[in-house]
């Protein structure tokens, strides 16, 4: 897969059980959503807007945590001057495993989930980033979620594409592990828009839609790093996904 000539912002927004959620991506290729509406963004290599806003909205027969009731939703209002803890200090609020997979780090579920995606097109499984660029990684998502800034800090972690879950309510999920496969699914699910013509990889102006399903099967990306961070108060989630 080529990585492309384009930083894409996707922004998707999406409530679970009227809760606020959304995903978005920032790349030098693009990844993918279940999702109801996606706002778009295409920005050439020096940061310039160079397509404006759009918007569309596609659907999924995939069954999704809370997704056929899912309404889209602005995330909006977050104080730059919240607190933030990364993944690594909220063990108290957030499970970072399930009692059936209490072997594995919530870190390495997500890696897996993104192996079964790439494996089922043949794209050779990525590996986890070194622990500094998962750090990294956390603390990225806890600057985003303090300025309320999707891909604020992309290229922090010196990543080249990256896939982000917005704003995520906690409410709705503390557990690190399905916050990441409810995102990943979502992402993956743009794919649909590449297999009904919708939509074409080899377009520039169709990476904005698709950019986070090409991140994930990018067979150029080796390494991927998961941040999480939430809150002071442990209301509120940003889920970064990096990739190297």
């Amino acid at each position: 897969m080529k990585s492309g000539a384009f930083k894409i912002t996707a922004i998707v927004s999406a409530t679970a059980l009227a809760l606020l959620l959304g995903a978005c991506s920032d790349d030098s290729s693009g990844s993918g959503v279940d999702h109801d509406e996606i706002n778009i963004k295409l920005y050439d290599e020096a940061g310039n807007n160079t397509e404006g806003s759009s918007t569309a909205t596609s659907s999924s027969s995939k069954a999704k945590p809370s997704s056929s009731s899912a309404k889209t939703e602005s995330s909006a209002n977050t104080k730059s001057s919240a607190k933030v803890e990364s993944s690594a200090n909220t063990s108290s609020s957030v499970k970072a495993g399930s009692s059936a997979n209490t072997e594995k780090s919530w870190r390495e579920v997500c890696l897996d989930i993104l192996n079964e995606y790439r494996a089922t097109e043949g794209v050779k499984p990525l590996t986890l980033a070194d622990d500094d660029k998962q750090t990294c990684t956390d603390n990225q998502a806890a600057k985003d979620l303090a300025s309320n800034s999707a891909h604020g800090h992309f290229g922090d972690c010196g990543e080249s594409a990256q896939n982000t879950g917005p704003n995520v309510n906690m409410a709705w999920k503390s557990d690190l592990e399905e916050i990441a496969k409810y995102y990943i699914d979502m992402m993956w699910d743009e794919k649909k828009l590449v297999e009904d013509g919708t939509r074409d990889p080899d377009k520039k102006e169709d990476f904005s839609y698709i950019g986070h399903y090409l991140n994930i099967r990018n067979a150029k990306y080796t390494k991927v790093s998961c941040g999480f961070a939430t809150s002071s108060d442990k209301k509120k989630g940003w889920l970064n996904i990096n990739f190297f």
